[in-house]
């Protein structure tokens, strides 16, 4: 039965975690069974498969048609859709009104406050989340926030594979409208599983996509710990941005010592070796499927200020928000398409040169690859070198972490 469910997608080394399918299934037959090391495996009950196949037509594992009429239903027709940056209504750089919500976030609040927002003018009632796990330190957690609190509490990055979109289940199940908070993965299988759910069209009212250039496996967070001189087996809580820009890793243990180590300094090369395979070959760095677009503004007339955002208005009800927004709660200034790129030049480093280096290598080895209608995948000497100096990196910064810092027990001595 698993040749014809996302069990495949994820033998094959394609899959996201982004939970979609597990939501979908009409028998409940998909399991995400998370793992210290690598996250979640995906796990399909044969005795309640029926081998129907909806949930390989929801996963974004096996690729996106990035062409904008295959996605927006001429939500787009004649807006502007530059390589990497995506169809905009809308570019500015910009923060949160209020100072507390600013400095409080990974960079700038915005998040926070179009949320805030949204949910004190009555367009959403409940926005899907990504928080942190009470129970497990090192893993993230789906949330439901109701209340302006609530979206508090889930502020900030989180370097981490996540689950969000099994809570698409809840929003099958629970009348109201609302807000979806992720990374271009999620948003991906978002907009697959729309076009299989009227209900989910109608109650997903707003996706407020994070800008992503690469996310981390558990690993990562175990690495960074042992590299800071705190054992992974002993922390209760993980913040990996803010307070204040670029913020800092801070690690907190059970006997209450807490330890901080300087964001980006923490997220070194063996931490960025920590990467789920299939986010080297996901080109999609600024959430081109949200309504909104939100990420961090790395530009050189920004630096020393408390948090700046890059914000992108993708629909015509995205713009219409962050236009009200800039009443109270958003302080914005346009930016051009240039600029905004520019602000993202590491990013597209990432998604760009490597991305169709990696693709390149992936499709020498045999090994199944993401088909990305819309997008030119096919790459230039200079992408494959890229993408070659990226795999060796990787690799040997892979091997040195396990042999350096074994994932149990002691590093040897």
């Amino acid at each position: 039965m698993a040749s014809m469910s996302v069990r495949r997608i994820y033998e094959d080394g394609l899959c996201t975690q982004c939970g979609t399918c597990a939501a979908l299934c009409p028998k409940g037959a998909v399991e995400l069974r998370w793992g210290g090391e690598q996250g979640y495996a995906v796990e399909v009950d044969p005795e309640a498969c029926d081998d129907c196949g909806h949930c390989l037509t929801v996963c974004p594992g096996a690729g996106f048609d990035f062409t904008p009429a295959a996605w927006w239903r001429g939500e787009h027709e004649g807006i502007p859709a530059p390589d990497f940056l995506g169809p905009w209504r809308g570019l500015w750089f910009g923060w949160a009104s209020d100072a507390g919500t600013r400095h409080a976030g990974a960079s700038g609040g915005v998040a926070t406050a179009i949320l805030q927002g949204a949910l004190e003018r009555g367009v959403v009632d409940a926005a899907l989340l990504v928080g942190s796990d009470p129970d497990n330190a090192l893993a993230t957690l789906p949330v439901v926030a109701r209340t302006a609190d609530e979206i508090a509490a889930c502020r900030g990055s989180k370097y981490n594979v996540a689950a969000l979109n099994t809570l698409l289940r809840t929003v099958l199940e629970e009348p109201g409208r609302y807000a979806l908070v992720g990374l271009p993965c999620h948003l991906q299988g978002l907009r697959l599983a729309e076009r299989h759910s009227r209900r989910l069209r109608e109650r997903v009212v707003l996706a407020l996509g994070i800008f992503c250039g690469l996310t981390g496996e558990p690993r990562a967070t175990v690495l960074a710990a042992r590299r800071a001189g705190v054992d992974p087996a002993d922390l209760v809580r993980v913040g990996y941005r803010g307070p204040g820009w670029p913020g800092v890793l801070r690690l907190e243990t059970s006997s209450g010592a807490v330890t901080e180590v300087p964001y980006p300094d923490y997220y070194d090369e063996y931490a960025a070796a920590c990467t789920p395979p299939r986010c080297r070959v996901c080109p999609d760095a600024l959430a081109e499927l949200a309504d909104i677009s939100v990420g961090d503004t790395w530009l050189e007339r920004f630096t020393g200020c408390d948090g700046v955002s890059d914000v992108i208005a993708r629909t015509a009800a995205g713009e219409r928000l962050v236009r009200d927004l800039m009443t109270d709660r958003l302080a914005l200034s346009e930016a051009t398409p240039e600029e905004m790129i520019a602000s993202q030049s590491e990013t597209y480093r990432v998604k760009r040169p490597v991305f169709r280096g990696r693709l390149w290598l992936r499709r020498l080895s045999a090994r199944p690859v993401p088909s990305y209608p819309g997008l030119r995948t096919s790459p230039s000497p200079a992408d494959v070198a890229a993408g070659l100096t990226d795999l060796a990196r990787e690799t040997v910064y892979r091997r040195l972490g396990r042999l350096r810092y074994p994932p149990a027990g002691p590093p040897p001595r």
